[in-house]
């Protein structure tokens, strides 16, 4: 496929999608050493993973969690313990075809309720808020020798995640011709040098987030956000010769109020979710979807149980999904910890039984072969005591 050709590809789709031509970014496009594909989802904010992936079968359930518990047959049942938030439902075919895999009782290793510290360690894959100023996105590029334009961020400013010595494109419907950075991102990344600004700015920005989602679905920045970044997302990947490894984000997560059940608050947010990752697979030839594997993350869980504005508090352990073609799916991953108090971290939140880390050590190594010895020493630093997981993409 030439480069012209991709080009034009890219525009006439991204059009179609409504996205404004001259918004487009300059990717360069590179041949790369591998046909896999990695998307990388961020959802700040802390997205309630209770909500999500919903632990019906635990005998606690209903006591803990209070005015926000489901009852078992108002929500489809993954297996005879979990099922799924209303919200995710349009994914249940992929689920049952394997594509989906939901994780749950995943946390950072490093115990903290700031947004700011959380999501710095998600990104950077350290186990403290300090120490780097690349993220294991970037380091896992250069473990892989990936070229310019290997790499993709998409939907705003480079995240941490992808920032380090290794060159990535960047591309969001709101900047300009010239490529530069609009107000908010500047804004964003002038409030981050501050931990306390920080996550003042981000729970500012969750409360846009969730009053465009208002009436707004189709909008840019409203729910339409999620169909019309996974497309652009799927337009670039789709190439033979575009990037293998995509981050993207979305916030509006931090639900501490009136987060709602089914059609609420949050469950309309995984539906948009869910219409963008469904739109991402559309968006995609079927040799790439084969390949192909998303990992949506949050910084940290939220609490067990409701609080007195129907809502839920920064809290610890919560879920991770993996969707796609090369997923080894159709299942819950867990090692479950309970939901009585007395099993509960600190008397409040779901407790991590797993660390986002072994997720993915074990995503890399399978998808990228990224050996165990890079992995801990290069892309996840001190991590050598920590268990890969295993079996989370198909078998080549």
């Amino acid at each position: 496929m030439s480069r012209l050709f991709t080009r034009r590809k890219v525009l006439e789709t991204a059009c179609w999608a409504g996205v404004s031509a001259s918004v487009l970014p300059n990717v360069a496009f590179a041949q790369a050493p591998t046909n896999r594909r990695l998307v990388f989802v961020l959802l700040r904010g802390a997205m309630d993973g209770l909500h999500a992936i919903v632990p019906t079968g635990d005998p606690a359930y209903r006591a803990t969690r209070g005015a926000l518990a489901y009852e078992r047959s108002a929500v489809s049942q993954l297996d005879s313990f979990f099922s799924i938030a209303p919200g995710l439902e349009a994914l249940m075919p992929d689920y049952r075809r394997g594509e989906l895999l939901a994780i749950q009782g995943v946390a950072i290793p490093y115990r903290t309720r700031s947004h700011f510290d959380a999501q710095s360690i998600l990104e950077t894959g350290l186990d403290r808020p300090i120490g780097s100023a690349s993220g294991w996105l970037n380091r896992s590029i250069e473990a892989l020798n990936g070229s310019n334009g290997f790499g993709l961020a998409v939907g705003g400013g480079l995240p941490k995640s992808m920032s380090g010595p290794r060159p990535v494109s960047t591309w969001s419907p709101g900047k300009d011709r010239l490529g530069t950075s609009t107000f908010e991102e500047s804004l964003a990344r002038l409030y981050f040098q501050d931990p306390y600004l920080a996550d003042a700015y981000i729970a500012a920005q969750t409360l846009k987030g969730q009053a465009m989602a208002q009436g707004m679905d189709n909008a840019r920045g409203g729910l339409g956000q999620f169909k019309q970044m996974f497309q652009a997302t799927a337009n670039f990947l789709a190439s033979d010769q575009g990037p293998r490894i995509a981050a993207m984000e979305f916030s509006g997560w931090d639900t501490h109020a009136q987060q709602g059940m089914a059609g609420g608050t949050l469950d309309r947010r995984l539906g948009g979710l869910a219409d963008g990752l469904l739109a991402l697979k559309d968006g995609l030839p079927g040799s790439v979807w084969r390949n192909t594997v998303v990992v949506i993350a949050t910084e940290f869980g939220r609490t067990a149980a409701a609080n007195g504005n129907r809502g839920t508090d920064h809290g610890t352990a919560g879920a991770m999904l993996m969707y796609g073609g090369n997923v080894n799916g159709g299942r819950v991953l867990t090692d479950w910890p309970g939901l009585a108090h007395n099993q509960l971290f600190e008397g409040r939140d779901l407790r991590s039984t797993l660390d986002t880390r072994q997720v993915l050590k074990g995503l890399l190594a399978e998808q990228f072969d990224i050996t165990p010895t890079v992995l801990n020493r290069e892309v996840f630093p001190d991590s050598t005591s920590l268990r890969s997981l295993t079996g989370l993409v198909k078998s080549s």
